[in-house]
């Protein structure tokens, strides 16, 4: 097992690596993007929309970008715990049920904000509706399954 034992802990260890930085360069990005919040509104705002008058738009657009941003921030840190406890080994177990099923949670919701926000606001918006609704089944399913391991782990401790 001597070099492919090895390749494997660098490869794993590289992968980690890469989503642990890939998590903390994403939140730099939400921050300038929470700063810059009034003025990306403002350059969305350029579309208009027959719903809602411009005045209660930008409003909309911006108290509901600064919650989704909050959501982002959530699941960014419960995505860099979970990262490290499987970094640590710890991969069946219920801490990471419990942040898998938060973090479907908060993509759901996540998804019906800016469906509202699309429908309200700016059509643009439905890219991130769409890609929210199509990673919320995908976190359930993957949190199902670690429910499931955790389970057989358990029963596999108290036979032995």
């Amino acid at each position: 097992m001597g070099k492919d034992g090895n390749k494997v802990n660098v490869n794993e260890s590289a992968s980690i690596g890469a989503t642990k930085a890939f998590i903390v360069i994403l939140t730099v990005a939400a921050v300038i993007m929470c700063v810059l919040g009034p003025r990306i509104v403002e350059i969305v705002m350029t579309k208009t929309t027959p719903l809602v008058p411009d005045e209660y738009r930008f409003w909309i657009m911006l108290i509901g970008g600064y919650v989704l941003a909050t959501i982002l921030f959530v699941f960014l840190s419960l995505l860099y715990k979970l990262v490290c406890r499987i970094e640590l080994g710890e991969v069946f177990v219920e801490q990471n049920v419990k942040a898998l099923r938060i973090l479907s949670k908060l993509v759901f919701a996540a998804c019906v904000i800016t469906f509202a926000i699309g429908i309200t606001c700016t059509y643009m918006i439905f890219v991130i509706t769409v890609t929210t609704a199509f990673v919320t089944p995908i976190i359930s399913v993957i949190g199902h399954a670690f429910a499931k391991a955790v389970a057989m782990k358990d029963e596999l401790d108290l036979t032995v």
